[in-house]
């Protein structure tokens, strides 16, 4: 079992971080307070970088990427601006969505301006009554002459208030699972409308409620089949929950950096405070935290590589572990900044508004934690 990085790989990750510590590092804290989105520009370098439809062949405008490489840039970007995190990581998304899922119309239609950053996207599945029982939903795609009506909100989706276009999952007809259908939908159609909402944390990528009143849409519209749509936001989830572990993995590490280099030079009753045993404590318990997410992450990761049979378990327990330890370790990283920690002058009271959602995003960790038993048990907590 390799431990380590491929040295191409190690090329990689280093680059793209040297372009990320001198060009987007420094405009983070600005853009933040200001809740302004990142420049367009920079979001076209982050797919030079692979960041979006990396993992997509050459022919459909991507490099070949494996998700062990590509969760490692994600893991980079992570922990230099989540919030631009989050707007590529949705669009890459989607992006496999319409590339595996999508017919040749779609695929020539939005992968070119999706894979080079021109245009981005949403993925809208969440509502104001369905969260974690994401079968339920309540928009719905009804039959009208050649086409669809569409109706219905979506509520707290990444980007949702400035993406060109997204995947929107509506039901379509009668049952659960099955009557679940999945749509495209571009900013600027009749009928469709967004606001925003604000939140805790991530202010550059905003979270959007979006209205669907009698919006009129075409058979081209349709991703993959009708009623399958509910198979394919569970596939793609769980490549989400396997980004979101790296997401934790990235913010824990900045997290623990920052703590270790304000101990090294904080002093009070004369020394380091980086010499009190409690603080060491502290040190050594998020050391420890960080390791551990790195080898499930990668471990995630490499399951998705390989197709394997565990891949969904894995990529669950890699999400609900990491965001509850990126949770305890930006805490701590605070606690151990002091007074400063609770103020904006250190990087750590922003690490840990950012981390929070991240316990509940791609299905909160009390449904992780009920997919997993339920896997062994054979036991479903949510059905009788």
């Amino acid at each position: 079992m390799q431990f380590q990085l491929e040295d191409w790989q190690e090329v990689a990750r280093a680059n793209f971080r040297r372009y990320l510590d001198a060009e987007v590092a420094p405009m983070v804290e600005e853009y933040e307070e200001a809740h302004r989105l990142p420049p367009r520009e920079v979001i076209c370098k982050m797919a030079e970088f692979g960041l979006l439809g990396g993992t997509l062949p050459e022919e459909q405008g991507g490099v070949g990427l494996d998700f062990v490489t590509y969760c490692t840039l994600l893991c980079e970007l992570s922990q230099v601006w989540p919030s631009l995190r989050s707007i590529v990581s949705t669009s890459n998304l989607v992006l496999l969505i319409l590339a595996q899922r999508g017919t040749p119309e779609q695929r020539e239609r939005y992968l070119p301006d999706l894979v080079s950053g021109k245009k981005t996207a949403f993925f809208a599945l969440t509502e104001p009554n369905v969260g974690s029982d994401a079968s339920n939903v309540e928009t719905r795609a009804v039959r009208h002459n050649n086409g669809w009506r569409l109706n219905g909100r979506k509520l707290y989706i990444s980007n949702g208030t400035e993406a060109d276009l997204g995947v929107v999952f509506a039901r379509s007809g009668p049952g659960k699972d099955a009557g679940v259908s999945a749509f495209i939908v571009e900013r600027g159609t009749p009928g469709f409308s967004t606001t925003e909402v604000r939140s805790m944390g991530m202010n550059s990528c905003p979270l959007g409620e979006l209205l669907f009143e009698d919006v009129a849409l075409s058979d081209a519209n349709m991703i993959g089949e009708e009623g399958e749509a509910f198979a394919i936001a569970k596939h793609y989830l769980n490549i989400g929950r396997c980004f979101v572990s790296f997401v934790c993995l990235g913010l824990s590490t900045a997290a623990y950096d920052a703590a270790v280099r304000y101990a090294g030079e904080r002093e009070q009753f004369g020394r380091k405070i980086g010499g009190f045993q409690l603080v060491q404590q502290m040190i050594a318990d998020m050391m420890t935290q960080v390791e551990t997410s790195w080898l499930l992450s990668y471990r995630a990761a490499d399951a998705l590589d390989r197709g394997a049979p565990d891949r969904s378990r894995c990529c669950s327990m890699a999400k609900r572990y990491n965001s509850d330890t990126a949770l305890r370790v930006c805490e701590t990283a605070l606690q151990v900044h002091g007074g400063a920690g609770y103020t904006r002058d250190f990087p750590v009271e922003r690490y840990y508004r950012d981390v929070r959602h991240l316990t509940i995003a791609e299905g909160t960790n009390q449904l992780q934690a009920m997919l997993l038993a339920q896997g062994v048990l054979g036991i479903s907590a949510m059905r009788g």
